[in-house]
């Protein structure tokens, strides 16, 4: 098997559906990882094929000895829900409690398993070493519905659509499909950019344990949002509200929507 694999994408699909011949997971909140734990060692990739494995040394540890090939997404927790900003931070500058969400198997015992289909890949899943950091993604089988209302209520990314009978293709297939939810986050004013004395964006940071991480920029503020703007930022420091729907790989929103200030700033 060549190293690494390119990783098996999700299509988006507007909305959850129901269907007997699927399965349902949560979407993490995270980064794409492929884990070779095939020999003596271990060795982590990103999406984009980067080497983490001295970023990620506790994964390592804990997949030591597996014999697998592992597809899954690394993320940290905030209250309980995966953080993107914290696993970002976790990534590049600090240590930290660092969690590894397995949900496919491509390689077992030395058997490419990437022809057969996801229920039998992921049988393989049933006898991951025992860890406190590493974890079996569980799936809903037909009910995706259910399983998306509970998403959205609960703060999560969304939901991945997978069919039960599909092989592991590299790249972007629809035998795979996310459904997205609105999520709503806290942010830091880092400043604005202004063009004839109107506010043309907003600049956006995240706070990650009293380090403030850039996370893009929201626009289309009105003349009133504007004005509210103004007057808590007169005061010192100001947080906002945003809507968004994903993450960028470089960490910043997609596709952001002003909400409003936050109350107490």
């Amino acid at each position: 098997m060549e190293e690494p694999v390119q990783p098996m994408e999700p299509v988006i699909w507007t909305n959850a559906f129901d269907d007997p011949d699927w399965q349902f997971e949560i979407k993490w909140d995270g980064l794409r990882c492929l884990a070779y734990a095939d020999g003596d060692g271990v060795r982590l990739y990103g999406r984009r094929g980067t080497r983490w494995t001295q970023r990620f040394p506790e994964i390592c540890q804990a997949l030591r000895g597996s014999g697998k090939v592992l597809d899954g997404e690394l993320v940290v927790l905030k209250d309980g829900r995966p953080s993107f900003p914290a696993v970002m931070h976790r990534l590049h500058r600090d240590k930290g409690p660092v969690h590894y969400m397995v949900f496919d198997c491509l390689m077992a015992g030395g058997r490419d398993l990437r022809r057969a289909p996801l229920a039998l890949r992921q049988q393989e899943l049933a006898v991951l070493p025992e860890s406190p950091i590493v974890h079996r993604v569980e799936a809903v089988g037909g009910a995706g519905r259910a399983l998306y209302q509970v998403a959205k209520e609960s703060g999560l990314e969304g939901i991945v659509a997978k069919r039960r009978d599909a092989p592991y293709e590299s790249g972007k297939s629809d035998l795979w499909r996310k459904v997205k939810c609105w999520r709503e986050m806290r942010c830091v004013v880092l400043g604005l950019d202004e063009a004839k004395g109107e506010i043309r964006s907003v600049r956006l940071g995240s706070d990650q344990a009293g380090t403030i991480e850039p996370v893009g920029s929201v626009g289309n503020l009105g003349r009133q949002a504007q004005q509210e703007l103004r007057r808590a930022m007169s005061h010192g420091r100001t947080q906002v509200y945003v809507a968004y729907l994903d993450w960028t790989e470089d960490g910043n929103l997609r596709h952001p929507r002003w909400l409003g200030v936050a109350r107490g700033n």
